[in-house]
């Protein structure tokens, strides 16, 4: 009978203190999905009601979701959509990444295919009623979405939702930055697309700023776009949704990233999507042990889904073969996406897959390094499991997690293009696989991170929770967002005149200068 009663209690309890959460995450990339059903799955394990919304951008991924709660609702793709998709140019965009030079100016040209496909799987979502219907009649007590789009917050704002966050896969979203408020030191703190370290010379400056703002500026026209499709629901300013929002989650972690000033909304969850305990219960089959088990040491190399290994030009598949065979001692097991394979001429040290349990390798210790593009999720599994790696960023924001990781000691950065060069990959290889101290680096940083104060799964439960009880936070919002740059910066300009030790006409010259500087300011 005193079980019986307790379970019951425990029954009572669990519905009273169980919340109903909406995530919106559509299936854009995998790296994306993956992120976002770490949340989902932290907030079910603490006992909520999680509703996992996928509407389907890209076909290749809808049969990849992976996520606990039994509340997945996908939004498959309508003829309107498929339609307008079919020649969008993602996959040639995709193809020619390997070659791609980042450039400001080039990059809201090159991703435009990118913008479409966001805008479309967002009106498809609106056309799809009885998904609508059903979601609006549960009661929500807290949405999140990934702020790579508006379309996330407006359908909150759509089905009454008022306690909303925002969470981002990757770094600081440059434009997530200036529209609530926060300090956007480009002078220090690179842009998520910048190549740039947080030492930069005054033209790398320049860059870096070019890369802030046009990166905004490509996301407020896939805004406009976007919120167009809300209008005649009376839904009209983006602006005020980010606004509105009562958290900011970064997939960012203050003991990697680079060092930055942040408000209160802003949340560091860097890490939720590696679970070190459920990855270190993993199994590898007889397969994957016999391979590691042939040679003395062996090395992963995997350049994500994005960007795939076979379109990467086949001088540089050759090359890196040709490097492959002078280390006859190591296995080398390559992610590799086709059976095409006429090019790798039998070579016995490699491993060809198109697909790697890569969590499972990277844990055991007969792989001694790892050969990766500089994908956030990818950087965070290996700085968590202490594993010496080789970086070759290929676009977005891999450049600025290569450098930020290769600060740790533990990598080794390489561009894209050197894949070209045989004696740079050899010996990067080498170095990788033989100075130990890149292992004992990676090793340093593993622990630490293993050590955090507050992890982040814990981190995600209780804000969410927080916000679920006493959201929304109207007066987190920063007065800031509000006045123009002159009235921002105008009280520092001052402190400077007041501290400069120097003559009086030199003080005149520099106040005239300030003059002219917010003039321009006010012009711009």
């Amino acid at each position: 009978m005193r079980v019986l009663l307790l379970l019951i209690t425990v029954f009572i309890l669990n519905s009273i203190f169980a919340y109903n959460v909406l995530i919106h995450s559509p299936a854009i990339g995998t790296s994306h999905i993956n992120f976002m059903a770490h949340l989902a799955d932290a907030l079910t394990e603490a006992g909520h009601n999680v509703t996992f919304l996928v509407p389907i951008s890209d076909q290749t991924l809808r049969n990849r979701i992976k996520v606990q709660t039994k509340y997945l609702m996908k939004v498959e793709q309508d003829v309107i959509q498929k339609s307008k998709t079919a020649s969008s140019g993602m996959d040639e965009m995709l193809q020619s990444l390997w070659t791609y030079i980042d450039s400001p100016e080039q990059n809201r040209e090159k991703f435009k295919s990118f913008e479409n496909q966001r805008v479309e799987t967002c009106a498809n979502l609106l056309r799809n009623e009885e998904i609508f219907e059903t979601l609006k009649d549960v009661g929500f007590d807290v949405a999140i979405t990934e702020p790579l789009s508006i379309c996330g917050l407006a359908y909150f704002k759509l089905l009454g939702i008022e306690k909303t966050i925002m969470a981002t896969s990757s770094t600081h979203y440059d434009h997530v930055i200036q529209l609530i408020g926060e300090p956007d030191h480009l002078s220090y703190v690179p842009a998520m697309q910048s190549s740039s370290t947080n030492k930069m010379n005054f033209y790398e400056r320049y860059l870096n700023y070019q890369h802030g703002s046009s990166f905004f500026e490509s996301m407020q026209e896939v805004f406009d776009r976007e919120i167009k499709l809300f209008s005649k629901y009376g839904i009209a300013n983006w602006h005020d949704l980010y606004s509105e929002t009562s958290l900011n989650f970064v997939n960012s972690n203050p003991y990697i990233d680079f060092p930055r000033p942040i408000i209160q909304k802003t949340i560091a969850i860097g890490g939720i999507s590696v679970n070190v305990e459920k990855i270190k219960s993993q199994k590898l089959s007889e397969e994957w042990n016999n391979i590691l088990d042939k040679r003395s040491q062996n090395m992963l190399i995997s350049f994500g889904s994005i960007a795939k290994s076979m379109d990467m030009p086949i001088e540089w598949r050759t090359n890196i073969l040709k490097v492959i065979e002078t280390f006859p001692n190591v296995t080398f097991i390559w992610k590799y996406e086709s059976d095409e394979l006429k090019w790798a001429n039998d070579i016995e040290n490699v491993v060809f897959s198109k697909w790697t349990p890569q969590t499972a390798l990277l844990d055991d210790k007969r792989v001694s390094a790892f050969l990766t593009h500089g994908g956030l999720g990818s950087i965070n599994e290996l700085a968590y499991l202490g594993k010496p790696t080789i970086m070759v960023p290929i676009f977005w924001d891999q450049m600025r997690n290569a450098n930020m990781l290769e600060r740790h000691n533990g990598t080794i950065k390489l561009s894209k293009f050197d894949l070209a060069n045989f004696e740079l990959v050899k010996k990067s290889i080498n170095n990788i696989l033989n100075d130990e101290k890149y292992f004992k680096n990676a090793e340093k940083l593993a622990r630490l991170l293993s050590k955090q104060p507050m992890k982040p799964k814990e981190t995600v439960i209780k804000y969410v929770e927080f916000v679920s009880e006493f959201g929304p936070f109207p007066t987190m919002d920063p007065y800031s967002r509000n006045m123009s740059k002159i009235q921002i910066y105008i009280s520092s300009k001052l402190f400077l005149i007041n501290s400069l030790n120097t003559s009086n006409s030199n003080l005149k010259l520099y106040q005239q200068f300030v003059s002219s500087q917010s003039l321009r300011e006010s012009m711009a």
